[in-house]
């Protein structure tokens, strides 16, 4: 239990940094296959099955959030202060790792080969695409009005930012900074917090779900949750049936999604 607590908190923090991404920490950490089946199967499985899906996902889940609070500020002074170092020692974790993810599956089969190339080279595509694009400002100012359409937006930000968390090698945080809402859900997060103290002083109900951000967050939180539940399903179905093909599809994302984080120190 203590062992699976810290890995979420390893997944947490890779989740809140672009260009890290948590499922390529959930693969190297030995949880991946755990995660997609206890997301995917969730809705349909059996009470008996729940109930141990819902042990292993509060083990990891309260570490990812426990990561994700105690940790975002560490990691950002050390990004900032630090990058190089700390590129590296995300590296370091990741790549001793590479050779475990495909332990025992037929390297020479060709399937597996032309399996690796795909998802090396939709990664390095992923990567092309936010070298170009994924310049975000960090003195964007937070949007103050939700709209029907804002609203809708964040709620496909939310599943396909959920998809990416998911998949190996393709950062979450990453790709909502090319959707230009990073900056947007973090102010949103961090207003929540900052203002839930004085949730006293408000006078009405609309002035807590306008002060707290509640829309906002609980449009996006919706997509966050149905993202996660598809796209772990998804992918747990290909593990089950095409394992050997999905392993080395997945290696392929994750040796070119190293760049990332040394790409992202040179824009």
């Amino acid at each position: 239990m203590i062992q699976l607590f810290l890995k979420g908190i390893i997944i947490g923090i890779a989740n809140i940094m672009p260009g890290v991404s948590g499922g390529t920490l959930a693969v190297v950490l030995g949880v991946y296959d755990k995660l997609t089946e206890a997301i995917g199967n969730f809705p349909t499985a059996p009470m008996k099955k729940k109930l141990e899906y819902i042990k292993f996902l509060l083990q990891i889940g309260s570490g990812a959030v426990i990561g994700i609070v105690l940790f975002a500020r560490i990691i950002e002074f050390c990004f900032t202060n630090y990058p190089k170092l700390t590129a590296g020692g995300f590296s370091l974790l990741i790549i001793p790792s590479i050779p475990y993810i495909i332990k025992g599956e037929n390297k020479k089969d060709i399937k597996n080969i032309l399996s690796f190339s795909l998802g090396a080279i939709l990664t390095l595509g992923f990567v092309y695409a936010d070298y170009k694009f994924g310049k975000g400002e960090s003195t964007k100012e937070l949007v103050s009005v939700i709209t029907t359409g804002y609203a809708l937006k964040l709620f496909a930000c939310g599943g396909l930012a959920a998809g990416a968390m998911i998949i190996p090698g393709i950062s979450g945080s990453l790709l909502l900074l090319m959707l230009g809402e990073y900056y947007n859900i973090l102010g949103f997060i961090n207003k929540f917090f900052s203002n839930l103290i004085n949730i006293t002083t408000y006078s009405s109900i609309g002035e807590i779900i306008t002060n707290l951000y509640i829309i906002p967050l609980t449009t996006f939180g919706i997509g966050v949750l149905i993202g996660l539940v598809l796209i772990a399903k998804l992918i747990n179905m290909l593990l089950a049936k095409h394992r050997s093909i999905t392993l080395f599809f997945i290696t392929g994302i994750i040796v070119i999604s190293i760049l990332q984080i040394w790409i992202n120190l040179y824009k």
